[in-house]
């Protein structure tokens, strides 16, 4: 009997801890997902209505004073979009320099590769800039 009691306990709190595991992985993934980009701030407007929304909620802005902030907040927000394309732009530029500046180093097998990191990795940064919301990283070698 002793033994049975045991197991029920042990699954118990294997499924307490299943519970809080499968709870924390749906959060991370919601904060990845959602509120990460939402946060960033500087593509689209769910995003500056959502920065805007943030601070008037931590700052406890009155009504008079959304109007007066927000266009403020809206400006820095399309300054820093801008600052980070230009950075990013220029990051890009000058891997691309240097892995170009490799490549006679290189066999071809090293060639191949570093040429596909190179494509990962820059589809990655390119996401930072990119023109419009579900634009691809071609759309951005137009500009």
């Amino acid at each position: 009997m002793a033994g049975k009691t045991k197991l029920k306990a042990g699954c118990g709190l294997t499924l307490v801890f299943a519970a809080g595991f499968l709870c924390g992985a749906i959060a991370l993934f919601v904060l990845i997902a959602r509120i990460v980009p939402l946060s960033e701030g500087w593509r689209d407007e769910e995003s500056k209505e959502f920065v805007m929304n943030h601070l008037a909620s931590q700052l406890k802005l009155t009504e008079e004073q959304i109007p007066e902030i927000e266009p403020i907040v809206r400006k820095a927000l399309e300054e820093r979009y801008s600052r980070r394309k230009t950075y990013v732009l220029a990051d890009i530029e000058l891997t691309r320099a240097a892995k170009e500046a490799m490549k006679p180093y290189l066999d071809e097998k090293q060639k191949k590769k570093i040429d596909r990191m190179f494509t990962n990795w820059q589809k990655g940064k390119k996401r930072f800039v990119l023109p419009a919301e579900g634009a691809s990283p071609e759309e951005l070698d137009k500009e």
